[in-house]
C-alpha cells in the first residue's frame, strides 16, 4: 500500500468539513471513537451473545481516556467489550515486557472468547510462558467479562505469527498463521522454503488451549495466511498469498508477483485440494466465507489486470478489491473486480442477513470506476455490498480528513452494519470526535450503519435505496458505447466496442438491427456499418448513440514471372505485378523490403523468395502477393557435383553435412518411411544440424541442387 498524505491548512480543513457536512451526511446509527494516549489498533471486531460487540487489537497507551490499564511493555493486547450502541463495558490490557498483539477474537460456546496473535514477550506481566525465539503464536482464554482462564504460546526458534482462530465442533480451536521457524520448540517441521521465508502454519487445540497436532503448508518462497473457516464435513479451508512455484505442497505453478492460495484441510490438516488463483500482479486473500451452497466466496484484493485467471480489468494504480467464488472443489464460478483509479486494498467480508455478503476496506480513489463518492481524506473506509452472485449493489465512503484505515466488519443482531477500525481524523466530516491522543495518534474507531436504509444511488431493484419512501422512482438506464482502436479498417481486421450501461441486460445492434447473440458489454466485430447498443432492466430502456465503422477493401496483388524462375549465375527472370489504380508497389526478397523496388516490375538475379506488396495510398489498406522462389543453381558453364558425405555417423545431437560445392541446394531429413521431418535451403558447403528433437532410428538425408538429388543415410542414437 502506498502512503497517502493530505497537508492542509486550518482553513482548508473547515471549509471541507463544511462541504462534506451538507453533502456526506451517513445515517450512522452510532459511533464511537476509542483510544488512550498514544496509539491503538483494531484488528478484529465479532457481534456477542448479549447483543453487544467486542473489539481486540493492541495498544500502546498507559491509563489515559478510554484506557483502564497501563501497557506492560511496547505493544499490548487490547480488548474492549461494548454494550449494543457502543458504551465501554470492560476492558483489558493483556501483554509482557515485548510487543504482543492480537489479531482475531470469537465468542466461544461458553459465552466466553478466545484470542489469537503474537507476543514477543517472556515470562512477564500476563505471560507465563517463555519465549520460544522471535515471536510467537499467543492464544488467550477469556471469561464473559474479560479475566484471562487460560493461555498458551506456541512457536520455533523464528517469527511465528497467529493471524485467525475459530472454535471447532468438538470445543477445540483450529489456527492458523504464518511460520518462519524450522524444527524447534512446539514446530515438528522443517520451513519448506528458504529461512528467510514464511509458510502456512495450522494447528489444532481442545478446549483448554493444548496442542494436537500442527502442519507447516508451503513452498519455497513467501506463504502467507490471514483466514480460516470450519467446514460443513468437518474439515477445514483456508487462505493467504503465495510466492512459491511447484515445491514444497504447492502443486501449481506462481502465476504473477503472489496469487491466492486456497486449501482444503481435511479434519487432521491435511491437504485435501489446492487452487493458485491470479494474474500477472499481485492477488491476496484476505476472507474466505462459506456459502449456503457447499462452495466459498473468497475475498481480498488484486493489481492485476485481465490475464491468467482474471476476466476484468484494473481499474486503479495499484490494486482493487477481488470477490472470487468458488464451488466445493475449488473451481471458480463467478469473480468480481471492484475499485476506482486508486488504491482498494479489501480487509474483511461477511455475509448478510439477505444472502448478499458486506465487504470492507479502504479506499483512497475519487469518483471514477465503481467509485460513486470523492475521496474524504487519506484513505477512507469502504463499504460495498454485493449480491449473492456479486453483483455491486452498495457502496459508502467514511471517512476524515486524514487516515481511516479498516480492518473488521460485522453485522448486529438488529442486522446493523458495524464497521471497525483504526483513525487518526480530527472530528468533521463523518467522523463525530477527535482523536483521543492527539493527531499523530491513532484510535479505534467504531461506525454503524442502520441496515433498514444505507443511502444509495436510486436502482432499479425493488428497494427504496435513497431512503425517501419511494421505491424505484425517476429511474432511466443508461448507455454508451466506445471502440477500442480506430474505427476505419481493413478487410480482415478487427474493431473491439465496448458498452457501458445501467441496466440489466444489453443487445448489439447493426444499422437499426439486433445482432444474433451479440448481449454482453463487448462486440468484436469485422463488418462496416452503423453501430449502437441497447440496454432494459424491469423500471427502464435506454439505446446509446451510433459508432459507424467502415471497412476498407485491400487491393488485389498478384505477380507473374517473364521466364524460367531457374537459371545459372549472370542470367535473370523478370517479376512483374497486376497494376491496380490508387497503389504504390513494394518488392520484398523475404520478409525484407528491396531498396528502391517500387516499380510495376523487378528483376531478379539472386535465389530467393520474392513477393510484393501492393498498397491503396487512400486508405493505406494493403495486400502481399504471391511468393516466386527464383533458383540460381549453377555458375555459368559449371556441371553440378555434390559429392556429399555426413558425418559422424552413428550420431546423437548434432550432424554435419558436407558438399563440394557453394551452389544453391535443399537439404530434406526424411524419416525411413519417407516422411518429410524438416527441410533447409542453402548455399553453404558445411551445414550443421540439429538433431536432438528426433527419436532415435534410421533416417536419410535428401540433397538437391538443380537437376541433382543426392540421397544419404544415418542413424541417431
Amino acid at each position: 500500500m502506498k502512503p497517502h498524505y493530505l497537508f492542509l491548512n486550518t482553513l482548508s480543513i473547515l471549509l471541507l468539513q463544511f462541504a462534506f457536512s451538507s453533502l456526506h451526511a451517513q445515517p450512522f446509527s452510532w459511533q464511537n471513537t476509542i483510544g488512550g494516549s498514544q496509539n491503538e489498533f483494531v484488528k478484529s471486531t465479532v457481534s456477542t451473545s448479549d447483543g453487544g460487540y467486542i473489539f481486540a487489537g493492541y495498544s500502546s497507551s498507559t491509563i489515559s481516556p478510554d484506557k483502564s490499564e497501563n501497557n506492560i511493555g511496547g505493544y499490548d493486547m487490547w480488548i474492549v467489550k461494548t454494550d449494543s450502541v457502543g458504551n465501554i463495558e470492560w476492558d483489558n490490557t493483556i501483554g509482557g515486557l515485548a510487543d504482543d498483539a492480537a489479531n482475531s477474537i470469537v465468542q466461544t460456546f461458553d459465552g466466553g472468547y478466545v484470542v489469537a496473535g503474537y507476543s514477543g514477550s517472556g515470562i512477564s506481566g500476563d505471560k507465563t510462558e517463555a519465549s520460544n525465539g522471535g515471536n510467537d503464536f499467543w492464544i488467550v482464554k477469556l471469561s464473559a467479562t474479560g479475566s484471562i482462564e487460560w493461555q498458551n504460546a506456541i512457536g520455533g526458534n523464528d517469527n511465528d505469527q497467529a493471524m485467525a482462530i475459530k472454535q471447532t465442533f468438538d470445543l477445540g480451536y483450529i489456527v492458523v498463521g504464518f511460520s518462519l521457524s524450522g524444527i524447534s520448540g512446539d514446530k515438528s517441521e522443517a520451513n519448506k522454503g528458504p529461512s528467510f521465508t514464511s509458510d502456512y502454519w495450522v494447528m489444532k487445540l481442545d478446549n483448554s488451549g493444548n496442542l494436537l497436532w500442527e502442519n507447516t503448508i508451503g513452498g519455497d518462497n513467501y506463504d502467507y495466511i490471514y483466514t480460516v473457516e470450519t467446514t460443513w464435513d468437518g474439515g477445514y479451508i483456508i487462505g493467504g498469498y503465495s510466492q512459491s512455484g511447484v515445491s514444497g505442497d504447492k502443486t501449481e505453478a506462481l502465476i504473477g508477483n503472489a496469487d491466492y492460495w486456497v486449501i482444503k484441510l481435511n479434519h487432521l490438516g491435511n491437504i485435501q485440494w489446492q487452487n493458485t488463483i491470479g494474474g500477472t500482479g499481485a492477488e491476496i486473500v484476505r476472507k474466505i466465507i462459506l456459502d449456503s451452497d457447499g462452495g466459498y466466496v473468497v475475498g481480498g484484493y488484486s493489481s492485476s489486470d485481465i490475464d491468467g485467471d482474471k476476466t476484468e480489468i484494473a481499474y486503479g494504480m495499484s490494486t482493487d478489491y477481488w470477490i472470487v467464488k468458488l464451488n466445493s472443489s475449488g473451481n471458480i464460478v463467478w469473480q468480481n473486480n471492484i475499485g476506482g483509479n486508486d488504491t482498494e486494498i479489501l480487509y474483511d467480508m461477511i455475509k448478510l442477513d439477505d444472502g448478499g455478503f458486506g465487504l470492507f476496506g479502504l479506499s483512497y480513489s475519487g469518483i471514477s470506476g465503481d467509485k460513486t463518492e470523492a475521496n474524504i481524506g487519506g484513505s477512507d473506509y469502504w463499504y460495498v455490498k454485493i449480491s449473492s452472485t456479486g453483483d455491486l449493489l452498495e457502496q459508502n465512503a467514511i471517512g476524515s480528513t486524514t487516515e481511516d484505515q479498516s480492518a473488521s466488519i460485522t453485522q448486529g443482531a438488529n442486522l446493523e452494519i458495524v464497521l471497525a477500525g483504526s483513525s487518526k481524523s480530527p472530528a468533521g466530516i463523518d467522523k463525530a470526535e477527535n482523536n483521543l491522543g492527539g493527531p499523530e495518534t491513532y484510535d479505534f474507531w467504531i461506525v454503524t450503519m442502520n441496515a433498514e436504509c444505507i443511502p444509495f444511488t436510486e436502482i432499479c431493484n425493488t428497494v427504496d435505496d435513497n431512503c425517501n419512501g419511494l421505491i424505484d422512482e425517476d429511474l432511466s438506464d443508461s448507455i454508451t458505447i466506445t471502440a477500442t482502436g480506430p474505427t476505419t479498417i481493413c478487410q480482415g481486421e478487427t474493431v473491439t466496442l465496448n458498452a457501458t450501461y445501467s441496466g440489466t441486460t444489453v443487445q448489439w445492434k447493426r444499422n437499426g438491427a439486433p445482432i444474433a447473440g451479440a448481449t454482453s458489454a463487448t462486440y468484436i466485430t469485422s463488418q462496416k456499418g452503423l453501430y449502437t447498443c441497447y440496454t432494459e432492466s424491469d423500471c427502464a430502456s435506454a439505446e446509446s448513440a451510433g459508432i459507424n465503422v467502415i471497412v476498407n477493401k485491400k487491393p488485389s496483388a498478384a505477380i507473374t514471372p517473364g521466364g524460367p524462375t531457374s537459371f545459372c549465375v549472370g542470367g535473370s527472370v523478370t517479376l512483374s505485378v497486376t497494376p491496380v489504380g490508387g497503389c504504390s508497389y513494394q518488392w520484398y526478397k523475404g520478409a525484407t523490403p528491396i531498396a528502391g523496388a517500387t516499380a510495376l516490375t523487378f528483376v531478379a538475379t539472386t535465389p530467393g523468395s520474392y513477393k510484393c506488396r501492393v498498397t491503396k495510398v487512400a486508405s493505406g489498406c494493403f495486400k502481399n502477393s504471391n511468393s516466386i522462389a527464383v533458383f540460381v543453381p549453377c555458375k555459368e558453364g559449371q556441371e553440378l557435383t555434390l559429392n556429399a558425405i555426413v558425418y559422424p555417423n552413428p550420431a546423437s545431437s548434432s550432424l554435419i553435412i558436407e558438399t563440394t560445392n557453394s551452389d544453391f541446394k535443399r537439404i530434406t531429413l526424411l524419416n525411413n518411411m519417407g516422411q518429410q521431418i524438416q527441410y533447409i535451403t542453402t548455399c553453404d558447403k558445411l551445414i550443421f544440424a540439429d538433431i536432438s528433437f528426433i527419436p532415435s532410428g534410421l533416417y536419410y538425408i535428401q540433397i538437391v541442387s538443380g537437376n541433382i538429388t543426392e540421397t544419404l543415410n544415418f542413424i541417431k542414437n
